[in-house]
C-alpha cells in the first residue's frame, strides 16, 4: 500500500511582509541558519523557541489572508 500524506504546516505562517511568523504568538521569526542543507533554523524572540522548516515543507507554508 502507497500512501503519500502532506500534513498542514500550522507552525509558522507566511505574513503580508514576506516575512515567517510564529503561528503561536503572531511574531516574526528570526533566521539564524541552515542545518545540512535539509532545514532552515529560526528563532521566536516572544517565545524564545527554535523553529525548524525543512526546505521540502516551504511551497506549503499558508500566507496570511489580511483578515
Amino acid at each position: 500500500m502507497s500512501t503519500s500524506v502532506a500534513a498542514e504546516v500550522v507552525t509558522v505562517y507566511m505574513a503580508l511582509d514576506g516575512g515567517l511568523h510564529h503561528s503561536r504568538c503572531s511574531q516574526r521569526l528570526s533566521l539564524q541558519g541552515h542545518r545540512a542543507g535539509l532545514e532552515l533554523d529560526f528563532y521566536c524572540l516572544t517565545c524564545a523557541e527554535s523553529v525548524t522548516i525543512p526546505f521540502c515543507v516551504l511551497e506549503r507554508i499558508p500566507i496570511a489572508d489580511g483578515a
